[in-house]
């Protein structure tokens, strides 16, 4: 039997696509969706008034807490910017958690901040944004993912924070 070059072709043509298919399936990293809440203290912050504009302060500052989630328990270090006139504006800054096992991962975070008034006048400071996964050490060793955040300060330089994401371990 004898077949025709355009057969041949379509043959070869569909071999070659069930090939790449099956290697595209199997590179495939699969997805863990994470979350995660966590409460910090400010432990530096240093503030400049540009006094361009009323109200306008910037800050650099670190904060250290705890949390847990759907990855376990873990204590974190926290280092960020903001640029804020009365009270809103953008933050961003680096993020390193360590779980209960030692192992170690890295994430960068940008978002904005706002702050409103309470009836009884005092003021409501929200804030939320996007992170990602920069780096990892032991079983976090090269993470990639990221997701959202959001949190308010529950008193004076305390905050709490919620997370959720996804992430995959790149091999």
């Amino acid at each position: 039997m004898q077949l025709s070059k355009s057969k041949l072709f379509l043959i070869i043509t569909t071999l070659v696509l069930i090939l790449a298919f099956s290697v595209t399936t199997s590179m495939a990293q699969e997805k863990i969706k994470i979350s995660s809440t966590y409460t910090g203290a400010f432990t530096k912050m240093e503030q400049i008034k540009p006094d361009d504009i009323e109200g306008h302060t910037l800050s650099l500052y670190e904060a250290k807490g705890a949390g847990k989630g759907s990855v376990g328990g873990f204590t974190f270090f926290n280092q960020g910017m903001s640029d804020l006139v009365k009270g809103n504006g953008t933050h961003h800054g680096y993020y390193k958690a360590t779980d209960k096992d030692g192992h170690v991962y890295f994430a960068k975070w940008q978002g904005k901040v706002t702050t409103t008034m309470s009836p009884e006048g005092m003021p409501m400071v929200k804030f939320g944004g996007t992170w990602s996964f920069t780096k990892g050490t032991g079983k976090w060793e090269n993470v990639q993912g990221g997701g959202t955040y959001k949190g308010m300060f529950i008193g004076d330089g305390i905050f709490s924070n919620v997370t959720e994401g996804e992430y995959f371990i790149k091999k």
